[in-house]
């Protein structure tokens, strides 16, 4: 339904108006009149009408000033001017004003309801393309704010005014009692997290749908290093019972994929929206478990006490962490492990020794060294010098002779070669997706009009996520993956309406679009202009 605002200083004409067209039959909200453009503009303001029709002849503000006010504060608004007068001079200024009809009075009702209705049309089918457009340009960028809440969530770094708000936003509805995260990870044999993965695709369209029948639960999309899930609820029991609940559902969907496994931490249940941050924190020592247990399981944080306590006091080698299996979890671990896991990550790998191996310094000088051979291993294999590590924490070996009486020293140590290496590794990745970028930007550029060409295609060309790149298409062009493929096609459209004598349509079809009228939506919300208003100022 769209909305029309009346502005006639004739009585008589403006209660015809009113009154002779059954407005809301013909779908169409009457939201006010007014007798000049002085008492119409607030009123205006107020309602935002899609439709404006007005006389011009106005005592206070005439008609012309009152559109080309309108037109400064409320663009979409159509303007449709009614006139007594005759007279060029009037139908000039308001084309110039771009109003979009200039009726002459007197007009009969039905004719005057069939130009509305042609307008109305107009608007209709603008709106549609515009909900398209706005789904479209907001669809790639949504994620990234989305993940940006959680980040605020688990930093504490927006105030709840702050975080509700922007919840409200993204469809995240955070006011509730409780809160708790899951860490998730899919796995998929012979596919790293940040390629492109058809399988990782079909796991996020079938997790949207597990999650639809459960209001409150949302999932963030951490791209390599997983999902996470942040479950809401007014219930601690409900929201208890829930959780396995939800899981279970999520782990149906991995056994029926091939070659696929899941990990799952899971915090526990907090009573503010402040202490997000702990369950998160808690999820991420129990999500940090996976390098050092089988696939397939779902840790709960509450247990993790319970299992520290009575973990066996040994000191048969045998039974403990070998030197092999060390090795093994720190490569898992530096190729999918984060900077913010390092700490449980390290706990784990003396947790899982024994207590009483823990105690021997020699015992714990030879994992250590080991872990420290299996890091520069992997450093070497991705083509990073080693020696800025040595050069800023000091040699192993000298470490481990220095350390001789004080064991926290060797294992601070290792925490902070694991943290330099991950930075090392990451700071990799990025030139190497820099790489990526030049490539998936060269294939939009010679491929822009292709008109199945979207986000998940191109990613899928340079083998990485589309998650992945999205984020770094906006984070080193200052630019969406979206506006940069309509500016491309714009600048096509605008060469083609100057150099050629094609129609509108058969240029929106050589730049990409398969609707025309979509296409006229677009230039015109991009470029300010129709491209027959366009054309014409090439020509002038």
């Amino acid at each position: 339904m769209v909305k029309l605002f009346l502005v006639e200083d004739e009585i008589a004409m403006r209660e015809g108006i009113r009154k002779r067209i059954d407005w809301a039959s013909e779908d169409i909200e009457f939201v006010g009149e007014a007798s000049d453009g002085e008492l119409a503009f607030p009123m205006i303001l107020d309602t935002k009408p899609d439709i404006l029709l007005t006389d011009i002849k106005m005592p206070f503000v005439d008609g012309l000033e009152l559109s080309e006010m309108v037109r400064k504060e409320l663009p979409d608004t159509r303007i449709m001017i009614l006139s007594g007068y005759d007279e060029f001079e009037y139908a000039r200024k308001a084309i110039g004003l771009g109003v979009t009809d200039y009726l002459l009075k007197p007009i009969a009702p039905n004719a005057l309801l069939e130009k509305i209705k042609g307008v109305q049309e107009k608007i209709e089918e603008e709106k549609k393309h515009q909900a398209l457009y706005s789904k479209e340009e907001k669809a790639e960028t949504v994620e990234q704010e989305r993940l940006k809440l959680f980040s605020s969530l688990v930093m504490n770094t927006m105030s709840m005014s702050e975080v509700l708000s922007q919840g409200k936003e993204l469809y995240i509805n955070l006011s509730a009692r409780y809160f708790c995260v899951v860490l998730l990870s899919l796995s998929v044999e012979g596919e790293s997290g940040s390629e492109y993965s058809e399988t990782r695709n079909e796991f996020c369209r079938k997790l949207d749908e597990v999650v639809i029948p459960y209001d409150n639960c949302f999932i963030f999309d951490r791209e390599e290093e997983g999902f996470a899930l942040l479950m809401v609820g007014n219930d601690r029991e409900v929201l208890s019972d829930e959780i396995p609940e939800i899981l279970d559902d999520i782990t149906s969907i991995v056994d029926d994929m091939e070659n696929a496994s899941y990990y799952m931490g899971v915090g526990s249940i907090v009573d503010r929206l402040s202490q997000v941050k702990e369950t998160y924190f808690e999820a991420n020592k129990a999500f940090s478990k996976r390098f050092f247990v089988e696939k397939n399981q779902i840790i709960y944080a509450k247990d993790l006490e319970e299992q520290e306590t009575n973990h066996p006091e040994v000191m048969d080698i045998s039974i403990a962490l070998t030197n092999d299996s060390a090795g093994k979890a720190v490569e898992n671990f530096l190729k999918t492990g984060t900077y913010d896991e390092v700490e449980s990550f390290v706990e784990n790998i003396y947790l899982n020794i024994g207590e009483k191996n823990a105690k021997s310094l020699i015992f714990i000088s030879y994992i250590t060294m080991d872990m420290y051979v299996a890091v520069v291993r992997f450093l070497n294999e991705i083509g990073i010098d080693t020696q800025p590590i040595e050069t800023q924490y000091g040699e192993i070996e000298g470490i481990i002779r220095s350390g001789s009486e004080d064991k926290q020293r060797i294992i601070t140590y290792l925490k902070n070669v694991l943290k330099e290496a991950i930075h090392l590794r990451d700071n990799s990745a990025e030139k190497k997706y820099g790489k990526v970028l030049t490539k998936a930007v060269s294939y939009i550029d010679e491929n822009f009009a292709d008109e199945d060409m979207s986000l998940n295609k191109v990613a899928s060309f340079v083998n990485v996520s589309p998650n992945h790149l999205s984020s770094s298409f906006s984070k080193e062009m200052g630019t969406t993956f979206i506006e940069y493929l309509i500016q491309k096609r714009m600048e096509k459209a605008k060469e083609l309406l100057m150099t050629t004598k094609k129609r509108s349509s058969e240029i929106a079809y050589e730049v990409g679009y398969k609707d025309p009228h979509y296409f006229s939506y677009t230039f015109k919300k991009t470029q300010g202009m129709t491209t027959k208003e366009y054309r014409a100022r090439g020509g002038n």
